[in-house]
């Protein structure tokens, strides 16, 4: 068996932790709406109220001062102290959950991948931009099924991120830092000491020695430059992988995973069907490292379990296995991965 059930109380405090996660993530979703602020400005002997719209100080007058600008300010300044003491009170909560998943041993994903999620996540860059693929999106996988995946399936020392280059960023939603330096500048404000393993390559390491990697789909023909090739100018440069568009054309499975501190993290990662198909796919490539090939069918295979023991709602046929190749389909087939 390549997974073990969680136990009622596990799953008790693992319902509680998403639960109370998702509200903190709505919360601090509207606390961030009162960012920037509204003050009040005299300009030629009249009061008039002026919003902040961005970091870099540009504002916009919401009229001179009378009955309804002051309403509009009263309810801004009481609405903001509201979504404050909520998302405080939310925080606070969580932390409270931390001590009870980390009891109960439901702690499972390094550290540094969930603070490094929860960073994505804040500047809208999770799900719209990047994923995660590889050995870490099982950890989304195991929340969502109830169950924990044998240990040995999940160590990795690092994470690869999908860089889906057909989305644009908003970069109005970036702070400077971010727009210069992408991803490179979001693992910094998790861990200073992130730096690129080689200058413009693709993987970033700390200081321990955890690696973060930036994949994206190769383009079609090779030469072919309609996409951006970084993020940011200053960021990592993604390694291409020549099939991972089949990962791409997944739909996105959202998940809540909780790290070895006992925070939460939401998670975004391929559809699991798409992500046990690919992964045996790995598995038969003549040029592929004889361990890592190993690896590669032991992960297809649990995932297989767990979607058929867990998740059967999620049935592997043509419509879930859509993106690939009809060799790779009948190559699963041929396997059994179907029911």
């Amino acid at each position: 068996m390549y997974f073990s059930n969680l136990s009622n109380n596990q799953q008790r405090i693992s319902i509680d932790v998403r639960q109370t996660f998702e509200a903190f993530r709505e919360a601090r979703r509207n606390a961030v709406k009162y960012a920037g602020g509204l003050s009040w400005k005299t300009v030629g002997g009249k009061d008039y109220l002026i919003k902040v719209l961005n970091r870099s100080g540009a504002t916009r007058s919401l009229g001179p001062r009378s009955a309804e600008t002051e309403a509009i300010h009263a309810e801004f300044v009481a609405g903001k102290v509201r979504a404050k003491e909520r998302e405080a009170a939310l925080k606070q909560s969580l932390r409270e959950f931390a001590g009870m998943a980390r009891g109960v041993y439901l702690n499972r994903v390094p550290a540094i991948v969930t603070a490094t999620l929860r960073k994505l996540d804040e500047h809208h860059l999770l799900g719209r931009n990047l994923m995660v693929i590889g050995t870490h999106a099982m950890y989304g996988y195991e929340a969502v099924g109830g169950v924990m995946f044998d240990a040995g399936l999940l160590a990795t020392n690092d994470i690869d991120l999908l860089w889906d280059a057909r989305s644009r960023l908003k970069l109005a939603l970036l702070d400077n830092e971010v727009a210069d330096a992408g991803l490179l500048a979001i693992l910094r404000k998790v861990d200073r000491s992130f730096e690129p393993v080689r200058k413009g390559g693709f993987r970033a390491a700390n200081k321990d020695g955890f690696y973060v990697d930036l994949v994206k789909q190769a383009p079609n023909p090779p030469w072919k430059q309609d996409e951006p090739e970084q993020i940011a100018a200053a960021d990592l440069t993604p390694s291409w992988l020549p099939n991972i568009k089949w990962l791409l054309a997944s739909e996105k499975f959202q998940s809540v995973v909780i790290g070895h501190d006992g925070l939460p993290a939401p998670m975004v990662s391929p559809d699991p069907r798409a992500f046990a198909v690919y992964k045996h796919w790995l598995s038969e490539q003549p040029d592929r490292e004889p361990g890592k090939k190993q690896r590669d069918k032991q992960q297809a295979e649990a995932t297989i379990a767990l979607l058929r023991d867990k998740l059967p709602h999620l049935v592997l046929d043509e419509r879930a296995q859509q993106m690939f190749p009809k060799t790779v389909r009948a190559d699963v087939a041929g396997q059994g991965f179907e029911w």
